[in-house]
C-alpha cells in the first residue's frame, strides 16, 4: 500500500514539473544555464529529495522570454 502511494504521488509530481535536464532540452540551453536561471531566481522551482524540478508553467514563462529574445 505504500509503494502505491509513493507512485501516485512521483505520477502527479511528473505531471506538473520537469527536472533541469528536460527544461535545457526544451529550451535549448544547457543545464548549467538552466541552474544558473534558477541561482538568480528567474526561474521557480522547487526541491523534491534531491530533485530540483522545474514546474511546467514556469517552463511555459521561460520559453515565452526565450522567445522575445
Amino acid at each position: 500500500m505504500e509503494k502505491s502511494k509513493s507512485q501516485r504521488i512521483n505520477k502527479e509530481i511528473e505531471k506538473r514539473f520537469l527536472p533541469v535536464v528536460d527544461v535545457a532540452f526544451i529550451t535549448g540551453l544547457t543545464e548549467a544555464a538552466i541552474r544558473a536561471k534558477i541561482q538568480r531566481d528567474e526561474i521557480k522551482y522547487v526541491k523534491f529529495g534531491n530533485r530540483v524540478l522545474i514546474c511546467k508553467q514556469a517552463l511555459d514563462t521561460l520559453l515565452g522570454e526565450l522567445e522575445n529574445e
